[in-house]
């Protein structure tokens, strides 16, 4: 859990290369899959842990990599991000109360 913790904290403050193809809302499903997936980790490294404050955490971290990435060069502040981010988070909560409702909550 912790080493993707640190995989999303590098990808997200590395100055970002401007490409000439544009992938039409690429950066908003990375960003829903890659919260989804700290999410799945999260739980599973820590069962005991209420979801409620895995939430919490995990978008208070997206937060603060948002605030960081005004001082990275051509990376900027995007709600958006933070809304994908969110949407990912309680994504994958509802598909792991479908697969396993009574072990994870």
């Amino acid at each position: 859990m912790w080493a993707w913790m640190m995989i999303i904290l590098y990808l997200s403050l590395t100055p970002q290369v401007s490409t000439p193809i544009n992938f039409n809302h690429m950066d908003k499903i990375l960003h829903l899959g890659s919260y989804g997936l700290a999410m799945i980790l999260t739980t599973l490294a820590y069962q005991k842990i209420h979801h409620y404050k895995s939430i919490s955490l995990l978008f208070t971290y997206s937060l603060m990599i948002e605030v960081a990435q005004l001082f990275v060069v051509n990376r900027y502040f995007e709600v958006s991000d933070l809304v994908a981010n969110l949407m990912g988070i309680l994504l994958a909560i509802y598909l792991m109360k479908l697969l396993r409702p009574t072990r994870l909550f």
